[in-house]
């Protein structure tokens, strides 16, 4: 059975309707279908948008230079067992969970994709470029994290990707960055 219509009166901005609904209508053909999507859309943004918390976060990472790490791997920190850190950190766990599936499921260029995307989410990157050059994958690095950190960090993502997929991974750090390239 077909939804009912239910019949609305109003009126608009002109600004808006100039704007915004104007420019739109073309692509919805009708203006009842511009706002029923405009209303799901609105509803929708409503139901995952970012809390106030969620939002000071993300600022405080930008802005104030924060990183982001693992409950586990900061323990390790401050008891000052950069081993543990180098060993047992939390890549295992992010790819299963950003991916859906085992870690024996996820293949090195999907692990490499999301390092890339983790480490701009995680404030470890401003940004990440990957290549991939005569069987190689290089992977080039913007960071604003020193070079003490930045160290740690490619020694990390060498020792996960050496133990997981077998791969030789070489990195260098720089004032400004890092970069890693991945061989066969």
């Amino acid at each position: 059975m077909a939804s009912r219509k239910i019949r609305i009166q109003t009126t608009i901005d002109r600004s808006v309707y100039e704007n915004y609904i104007s420019k739109l209508l073309p692509e919805y053909g009708q203006l009842n279908r511009l706002l029923e999507e405009a209303v799901k859309n609105l509803f929708e943004t409503r139901e995952t948008e970012l809390s106030k918390i969620d939002r000071l976060r993300v600022k405080m990472m930008k802005e104030a230079g924060i990183i982001a790490i693992g409950f586990e791997s900061a323990e390790n920190a401050l008891r000052g067992d950069i081993d543990k850190i180098l060993s047992e950190n939390e890549f295992n766990f992010l790819l299963e969970w950003y991916y859906g599936k085992p870690i024996e499921k996820i293949t090195i260029e999907e692990a490499i994709e999301f390092m890339k995307v983790a480490l701009i989410a995680m404030n470890w990157a401003i940004d990440a470029k990957v290549n991939c050059v005569d069987g190689e994958t290089h992977v080039l690095v913007r960071s604003n994290v020193g070079k003490g950190l930045a160290e740690v960090l490619c020694r990390a993502i060498k020792n996960f990707f050496e133990r997981t997929y077998g791969r030789n991974v070489k990195y260098s750090v720089f004032p400004g960055g890092y970069t890693l390239i991945f061989r066969k």
